[in-house]
Formats: structure tokens, sequence, C-alpha cells
């Protein structure tokens, strides 16, 4: 939760410096990042990564390389990639906020199960997207954009902190008939 809390801070960071500086220092902390896992793999420890790593995995995860983060990052410098600004920072807040307000809500009052999902998460971490992302885009466009990743997000496609930021770009730029924009 709190690293999709912290890709909040990448469109601060794109406004204040530029989109490229967002993207170099994004792919910069990813690569540190990998670099430490691999690190701690090997029986290392890389001062304050590894524990924050460790405290935000899954028990079953902390044998493994913990790639999720690598996934969060890919799918944040492709939105920054491939939409204009305001797609690309409602993007982020839609897998910001969507993703981890689901599951919250999934696990703590989920009842109706799609899969392994629950229609209770679903629902709450589209509307708390669409909330955010409306203060970027119009309503409109981010109730579509959340649309698209939710329901991406429920289907369980391969690995949605990627895919979640894109389908939800797409869907915005089809909607709002913009065009492709590839920095």
């Amino acid at each position: 939760m709190l690293a999709h809390a912290g890709a909040l801070l990448i469109p601060v960071l794109a406004e204040a410096t530029s989109k490229n500086v967002a993207l170099e220092t994004l792919t910069a902390l990813t690569t540190l990042y990998i670099a430490s896992e691999l690190i701690r793999l090997r029986g290392g420890n890389v001062p304050i990564i590894t524990g924050f790593t460790l405290r935000m995995s899954r028990p079953s995860e902390r044998p493994h390389f913990i790639s999720r983060p690598v996934y969060l990052a890919l799918g944040l410098i492709l939105a920054l990639i491939l939409f204009p600004k305001d797609i690309a920072y409602a993007s982020i807040a839609v897998v910001a906020v969507g993703d981890p307000v689901a599951g919250y809500v999934g696990g703590r009052i989920g009842r109706l199960h799609v899969g392994r999902k629950t229609l209770e998460g679903f629902a709450a971490g589209l509307t708390a997207s669409a909330i955010l992302a409306s203060l970027v885009v119009a309503p409109l466009v981010a109730a579509v954009g959340s649309t698209a990743a939710s329901l991406l997000e429920l289907s369980g496609v391969f690995e949605d902190n990627i895919m979640m930021p894109v389908g939800a770009g797409v869907a915005m730029l089809l909607v709002s008939g913009t065009a492709l924009h590839i920095v």
C-alpha cells in the first residue's frame, strides 16, 4: 500500500521539475531496488531498502525476488512515456489509489468473489480512483479510466501494476479523443 501511495509523488516530481527528471529518478530508483533485491537474495542487506521491502512483502514472497515494486515502476514509466501529462497523472492516480483500496476493502469486507477478487473491493477501488483521477481530468474521463483499470484488476490480468495504468490511460485517451503521446 505504501509503495502505491508513494507513486503519487511521481506527478508532483514531474511538475516540480520535468517529466524527464521524473522518468530518470524513477528509473534510477528501480535500478537501485533491483540491485538491493539481488543483494538480499545473496544474504546481504541494503540499509533501509531491504527492511522496507521485507515489511511490505508477503511472507511467501520473501524467499524469491520481490517483483511487484518493479512492475509498479514499469507501469508508472509507461504511463509517463505514452500519455500526455494529464492522462499520465490520472493513470498513476488510478493505480496508486485504486489497487490498494480494492485490496484493503476486498480483504476486510469482501464477500462476493470473482475469482480471487471481490466485487466490494472492485467498487471501492473504482470509486476512490475515479474521485482522485477527476482532480486531473474531466470526471467522465476519470470514470472511464478507473473502470477500465478496475476491470483489469478484477479480471486477474497478468501484473495489474503494469496493466492498470496503461489500461486506464488507453481508455482515457479513447474517451477524450486525445492522441497517443510518446515522450
